[in-house]
């Protein structure tokens, strides 16, 4: 079981981990992380807390609690995701498609199916194997990590993609914000810069009074 939870745990936090790697590579700032807004985390820790309790306490439906957890996160995206940049709401729909694969698999079967071949090479069979009574068997643990001896999903795929992402363009934020406010002197402001030299509008100021005194 902690053999099992950690590799969990590692596939969890490799694509965000990757994404700081990538973000650093391509000239960004982990400070950008604070440039996208993110509101109710805490529905965020409530959807993992029913996650965890969907498969560690005894008892509860599996389904109910699938469909609480989706639609924490529906809600927690849906007052998130209006204040996102266009880059970080593809990122974020790229997460959400995701989840929603895993979800169709797991309600359609009661509990996330597996390839027990894929099983097989990895070395940690899991859950519920596939079978000809099956359903969208494709969108299971088919897709083996043998370093890790794990299994994901094609809505794995999605989800780390879409986190990783997400904080490559947050992190690439900072750095254009910080070009953003470089002082760029345009020429025809120069003057406004030197003293007792005029700048344009004072210019023009002076050139419509003189204007008006000409013109009775």
């Amino acid at each position: 079981m902690v053999a099992m939870s950690l590799r969990f745990a590692i596939v969890i936090a490799a694509p965000p981990l990757a994404g700081v790697a990538l973000g650093y590579l391509s000239g960004g700032r982990i400070s950008g992380l604070r440039t996208i807004p993110v509101r109710a985390l805490w529905l965020v820790w409530l959807a993992a807390a029913a996650q965890f309790a969907q498969y560690y306490v005894p008892g509860l439906h599996r389904a109910a609690m699938l469909a609480v957890v989706f639609g924490v996160v529906l809600i927690w995206l849906a007052v998130n995701l209006p204040r996102w940049p266009v880059a970080a709401r593809i990122a974020g729909v790229l997460i959400v498609l995701g989840a929603s694969l895993n979800g169709v698999a797991i309600a359609l079967n009661g509990r996330m199916p597996y390839d027990a071949r894929a099983a097989a090479g990895a070395g940690t069979p899991k859950n519920v194997p596939a079978n000809e009574r099956t359903r969208a068997a494709i969108l299971g643990d088919t897709i083996p990590l043998v370093p890790l001896h794990a299994l994901i999903s094609p809505g794995d795929i999605l989800i780390g993609g879409g986190a990783c992402a997400f904080v490559v363009i947050a992190m690439r934020r900072s750095e254009r914000r910080s070009h953003d406010r470089d002082p760029v002197l345009a020429p025809h402001h120069a003057g406004a810069l030197h003293p007792g030299h005029a700048g344009p509008v004072a210019v023009h100021r002076r050139g419509t009074v003189r204007a008006g005194r000409l013109n009775p």
